[in-house]
């Protein structure tokens, strides 16, 4: 919509009540720029209190609008979404249309509830007297996926979207799609949230959106909406007295991604390669495939996680399908046993070829009791694998296997959003066991420059478990770190030379 309209509109909304103050002010040049920008798929990051409900709000009333203006007839019975993981996370979006429509178009109808909720948006044009109709704004609950569905949206709207589900997010771009083809111009996909943790889909696909090549190729783009831009909730902007406290104070992670709406993921990851929209995929098990299980006992490390990761290799690409993770501390009463009782009961256990590869410490035995690898035969006649292996190769195996094939444009291995543990070890969530970061990361320096070239021992139970079946079918990727040793005679005399 053209900004002139839009400033039409906004002081329409401003003289329905002289005096007071309402109707829509623009809180910062972010806002602006999102507002009038064109791209099929916008993501928005917002810092606290930084208005991206209201002005996110507002991009979905102009757009219903210049609809209206535009395709009259098929907006008499058009429709369109606000999605959020519950019902309640529409309601500022919700009451924002509802107010600024009942103010500006007469006979708009809005229901007394939210779950679910929709305002109906009388259509008239003065080319079509007789026309009689409605434009329908629905609210969504993303906890049922089956509601988004058999509808085409002139626009979806994603509420608080950092917390859906990266499988929810591909179901409404399919959604949007639709529309894109009938309507130019319109089937906008906009996305409104806040960085949590700065882990996931959300933030990777923020910071993919700041290229202007991933704009092109993806046609979209994202946005920020820093705090201090709202001079409405923070008057002075960055000079406000509250927020140079908060500047002060936080750590400066802490502060980009809270109040300037930046992402600030952990520094010094092992798998800077790992692309939670890459390699987080809806994976599918085959029956007519071997199992493999990749087993880590979760001796070391703080974490103390016993991880079972269950794969299959679909032609040259692994998938992790599913996941068994007991975590030492949060259940210090579960055996080895368990686990394997656990095993059983899954869907993939009774295919008959089944391969399973352990650390090479879960052929120990820990004083008199039996190690992982007699509980496992004895309780399920599965016989594990186990070979030492060394640390700098086998991430290097890791590593190679998440590359991205330059001809298939497919990743060498992949996850399905249920492995929660490996894929918040990897950097793609957080842990599932306490809600918070815990990635598998080097050590590093205050600026966050790496110091060792050996990880911490912490939070890659999943990680190894994964390594040691790779290893095992595959061998390493390279010969980083491993010693060959090379006999040589001299005089007589055998001696034996390490080369590094």
């Amino acid at each position: 919509m053209d900004k002139k309209v839009a400033e039409v509109i906004w002081k329409a909304l401003e003289d329905s009540d002289p005096g007071s103050g309402e109707g829509y002010k623009m809180p910062g040049p972010s806002h602006e720029g999102f507002l009038f920008d064109g791209t099929p798929t916008t993501l928005v990051s917002g810092g606290e209190r930084g208005a991206k409900s209201h002005t996110g709000a507002m991009k979905c009333m102009l757009i219903t609008l210049d609809f209206i203006a535009r395709h009259p007839l098929q907006a008499s019975k058009g429709v369109s979404w606000l999605v959020g993981d519950s019902y309640e996370l529409t309601r500022s979006e919700f009451d924002y249309l509802s107010e600024w429509f009942q103010t500006i178009v007469p006979g708009t109808k809005v229901s007394t509830r939210v779950d679910p909720g929709q305002i109906e948006v009388p259509v008239r044009h003065d080319d079509h007297p007789g026309l009689r109709g409605v434009f329908t704004i629905k609210t969504k609950s993303a906890a049922d996926p089956m509601s988004l569905r058999a509808e085409a949206p002139i626009w979806i709207y994603g509420c608080e979207a950092a917390l859906l589900t990266q499988d929810v997010y591909f179901r409404l771009l399919g959604r949007a799609g639709q529309s894109r083809s009938m309507y130019k111009d319109f089937g906008q996909f906009i996305l409104t949230g806040t960085f949590e943790n700065s882990l996931g889909w959300y933030p990777t696909l923020w910071t993919k959106w700041q290229s202007g090549a991933a704009q092109v190729v993806d046609r979209a783009r994202s946005f920020s909406f820093p705090s201090h831009e709202n001079r409405f909730a923070w008057p002075g902007g960055e000079k406000n007295e509250t927020l140079m406290h908060l500047k002060n104070m936080l750590p400066e992670d802490v502060y980009k991604e809270r109040h300037l709406a930046i992402p600030a993921p952990p520094s010094g990851r092992v798998f800077g390669n790992f692309d939670s929209t890459v390699h987080v995929q809806k994976c599918s098990y085959d029956p007519d495939l071997p199992v493999y299980l990749g087993i880590d006992p979760g001796y070391s490390g703080r974490s103390s996680t016993y991880a079972v990761e269950a794969m299959q290799k679909v032609a040259d690409q692994w998938v992790v399908f599913d996941e068994i993770a007991i975590n030492k501390i949060s259940d210090p009463g579960f055996t080895v046993k368990d686990i394997c009782y656990l095993a059983q009961q899954r869907y993939w256990w009774k295919n008959a070829d089944k391969v399973g590869v352990i650390d090479i410490a879960g052929a120990a035995h820990a004083g008199a009791q039996e190690s992982n690898e007699e509980v496992w035969l004895r309780e399920t006649g599965l016989v594990l694998r186990h070979q030492r292996v060394n640390l700098l190769p086998g991430l290097d195996r890791m590593k190679t296997s998440l590359q991205v094939n330059p001809i298939h444009k497919e990743p060498g291995i992949i996850f399905d959003p249920s492995c929660k543990l490996v894929i918040s070890e990897l950097g793609g969530a957080v842990n599932p066991f306490d809600n918070q970061v815990h990635v598998y990361s080097y050590k590093t320096d205050r600026q966050g420059n790496v110091t060792d070239s050996r990880p911490r021992d912490d939070y890659c139970d999943g990680i190894k478990a994964i390594i040691y079946l790779l290893v095992d079918q595959m061998g390493y990727a390279t010969g980083r770190g491993l010693r060959k040793r090379i006999r040589v005679k001299r005089r007589s005399i055998r001696h034996e030379t390490v080369v590094v």
